[in-house]
């Protein structure tokens, strides 16, 4: 009997759990319109749990499905989005602004930026026709180990997002940790690297380059550890990694045009 009641406790916790996250997500208004197609769609609860946490991919993608994510406001409007992760302030304002421009969120403006504790709460203001697509948010804040554990939608143009980012990397950083050597396309922005194993990197300019490097090393809370800089064209060259770099940034001195032909960089 004890364990029967323990059962039902536990998926009423489940399901209770997930009704919030939907409620966050589209609002109490629509949740309480659409309550019988929710129960429905959401009855496996199980399923949207990823190592003991709800996995919001999974809930945002679900009601995408079934067309309860509604994020088209009819015309351009003014939204405010409040960020607040819960460590790695440095990594975490790098992720999530590199993050909304993948996404399509861009010329927005901060209303508020504090670290208190080693948490970055980081507000913003947005013209746009839609709302940020939550589950274009958590699959790309899931490609940096990152993970959403709350969104509060507060208003019709007002959400909270909290995200723990304990295990966070760099948003596509190149992975010089269980690859040995990399071939960079052109690029768009500055190479970020993220290494293990290693006291050296040699850099390979690839022909028709003019190469004047700027690399920036990093610890693992994404603080500068040292500076490599150079005003002479280099085709070749071998850099000392300093002891606790976890991120590069491989850049040129002038413009990213003079790499347009990309780098091959090997680790020693």
């Amino acid at each position: 009997m004890k364990k029967l009641l323990l059962i039902i406790f536990l998926c009423l916790s489940l399901n209770a759990n997930i009704n919030q996250a939907v409620i966050g997500l589209i609002g109490s208004s629509d949740f309480n319109t659409h309550r019988n197609l929710i129960s429905s769609i959401f009855k496996n609860q199980s399923y949207f749990y990823t190592n003991g946490s709800l996995d919001y991919a999974k809930i945002s993608q679900t009601l995408q499905n079934n067309n309860l994510l509604k994020l088209n406001l009819g015309s351009t409007q003014s939204i405010e989005a409040t960020f607040i992760f819960t460590s790695s302030p440095k990594k975490s304002f790098k992720n999530i602004n590199d993050i909304l421009k993948t996404i399509g969120v861009q010329n927005f403006v901060t209303l508020e930026q504090s670290v208190v504790d080693n948490q970055l709460k980081w507000s913003i203001k947005v013209q746009t026709a839609a709302a940020i697509n939550p589950l274009r948010l958590s699959q790309e804040l899931q490609s940096t180990n990152c993970r959403i554990i709350d969104i509060k939608k507060e208003g019709n143009n007002k959400w909270s997002y909290y995200i723990d980012s304990k295990k966070s990397s760099i948003y596509k950083a190149e992975d010089l940790v269980t690859k040995a050597s990399v071939s960079l396309k052109k690029p768009i922005r500055p190479y970020i690297l993220e290494i293990a194993n290693s006291d050296s990197l040699k850099i390979d300019s690839n022909i028709g380059n003019s190469w004047y490097p700027t690399i920036i090393f990093y610890d693992d809370s994404f603080n500068v550890i040292d500076v490599f800089e150079s005003e002479t064209l280099h085709k070749n060259l071998r850099v000392d990694i300093p002891t606790n770099t976890r991120f590069v940034k491989v850049d040129d001195f002038y413009a990213l045009t003079n790499i347009k032909n990309g780098l091959i960089i090997t680790k020693e």
